[in-house]
């Protein structure tokens, strides 16, 4: 198998047109449950931005936008469309994020996460991002069977990619673990692939 960066790579100039022919409206389902806790001039870290689909709506609603992700390519697309006012080629999985600690009111991490053996690390630096009482907003591939509910995770093997799905008890003790409050979680389907999104607030009074 490929190695995960040279495959978003790979794609990265056809990244928007697949989305579109694929009928995924995950990140536009994602901001609307962000929305009502959303102001203009709220500061906001995409974390794994690619080409700016899940940033879009959130800077047309007035917040700024800093954008993270690994891929030259996708970040080259994103600067063009002039989504963010800040780019940084950085790996989420890699920790400190190069960010100033409590910068953000919000982090969202969409289409991401499944891509990520554990996400521990990308809700350890969320926390580490947000302002006490920040918001977290981040999509999971939903386990479809008990015997999946029971791990940490469970692969999936594409051409192209390793695809997890991580367990819903697993996810609820990284919330806990890292000072999270569950506020929604709805489920979408994408293709027949089944995800959760989530949003979570850190808790006011801890750093």
């Amino acid at each position: 198998m490929a190695n995960i960066s040279e495959n978003h790579e790979a794609y990265a100039a056809d990244y928007d047109d697949q989305v579109r022919a694929y009928a995924c409206n995950i990140a536009d389902l994602l901001f609307g449950m962000c929305y009502a806790y959303i102001q203009p001039g709220m500061r906001l870290m995409d974390a794994g931005i690619g080409t700016g689909l899940s940033a879009e709506l959130f800077a047309k609603a007035g917040l700024n936008v800093t954008g993270m992700d690994f891929s030259p390519a996708m970040l080259e697309i994103c600067r063009i469309k002039e989504i963010a006012t800040e780019l940084i080629r950085h790996d989420l999985s890699s920790a400190p994020w190069p960010v100033e600690q409590g910068a953000y009111d919000l982090v969202i991490c969409c289409g991401v996460m499944h891509f990520i053996s554990d996400p521990a690390v990308i809700f350890e630096q969320a926390r580490r991002s947000l302002r006490a009482g920040g918001w977290f907003g981040f999509t999971t591939k939903v386990c479809l069977n008990q015997t999946e509910a029971n791990l940490n995770y469970r692969s999936q093997v594409s051409d192209e990619f390793e695809i997890f799905s991580h367990s819903e008890q697993y996810l609820e003790t990284l919330l806990r673990d890292h000072l999270f409050v569950r506020v929604k979680r709805e489920r979408c389907f994408v293709g027949e692939d089944l995800f959760y999104l989530w949003v979570v607030q850190k808790n006011n009074l801890k750093g």
